[in-house]
């Protein structure tokens, strides 16, 4: 039994029921998939190099700092495969512009299709290199 105290007086308060335990545990993994990387015009960057295996996560969070030229595009897909195999799926993930003062936070949340091999490539579709800093981080 807990004392609890009111205004005037101490009043006997009886806790009924146990606190409900969850059992919830997730184990959330980061993963670099470029550090500093300089992606040249009309070249892509392929990231993590031996790809992933998210088998049993559910969230996928994409988090990318770009540097360079302001208003230089880029394109971000996802892709599950053997890397440079024919049968290699790709899926569009988004893109953009760099921003003002060259410098831009890129975040997405996305579905991963096919959790084996998986790869992040992101493309530079302007004319001038931009350097490249990502992470994914995904959730069981």
């Amino acid at each position: 039994m807990k004392l609890k105290k009111s205004k005037n007086k101490t009043v006997a308060v009886k806790v009924v029921n146990d606190p409900l335990s969850v059992g919830v545990e997730s184990k959330p993994c980061l993963v670099t998939l470029f550090d500093a990387k300089e992606v040249s015009p009309g070249t892509k960057a392929l990231g993590p190099l031996a790809g992933l295996d998210l088998t049993g996560y559910a969230e996928y969070r994409l988090t990318l700092h770009f540097t360079g030229t302001e208003g230089t595009a880029f394109s971000i897909r996802e892709m599950f495969g053997p890397a440079g195999a024919i049968d290699l799926v790709a899926f569009d993930v988004g893109g953009g512009q760099i921003g003002p003062r060259g410098i831009l936070n890129y975040r997405a949340i996305f579905e991963v299709f096919g959790p084996k091999n998986l790869f992040i490539q992101v493309s530079n579709d302007g004319h001038e290199p931009f350097q490249l800093n990502g992470t994914l981080y995904a959730v069981r």
